[in-house]
């Protein structure tokens, strides 16, 4: 079986699932921009309430790390999950993808032929 390089940007409920998951059986790195997130995940311990999430980290053999730093984490990615934030206003009845369509420039900066995958809610 074919292993791959996989960066998840986000780890939230989205981005830890698909993380978590992928990562018993391929390279995985998590992006976030908060340190404390990227810290725990380093430490296998899941920065969101989730128990699955929580007994895997703790008990499976996962190819699982966590970066800041998206470029790095992109650069050498055969995929890109991008499972960014997209907060809804529902009084302009608005999806913020801005977050989204910040990583999709910097993943074509670094590596123009990652394969990007959005998770994330998109209108």
């Amino acid at each position: 079986m074919k292993t791959y390089k996989i960066a998840v940007a986000g780890t939230g409920y989205v981005g830890m699932s698909i993380a978590t998951l992928l990562a018993q059986h391929h390279q995985v790195t998590a992006v976030d921009v908060i340190p404390e997130k990227v810290q725990l995940i380093n430490q296998r311990k899941s920065p969101i309430q989730d128990e699955y999430i929580e007994k895997y980290l703790e008990e499976k053999p996962l190819n699982l790390t966590a970066t800041l730093d998206g470029a790095v984490a992109y650069r050498d990615a055969d995929f890109v999950v991008i499972a960014a934030p997209t907060n809804y206003d529902p009084v302009k009845n608005y999806f913020d993808t801005s977050h989204v369509e910040e990583v999709i420039e910097l993943v074509k900066s670094v590596n123009p032929n990652a394969i990007m995958v959005i998770k994330s809610t998109i209108p």
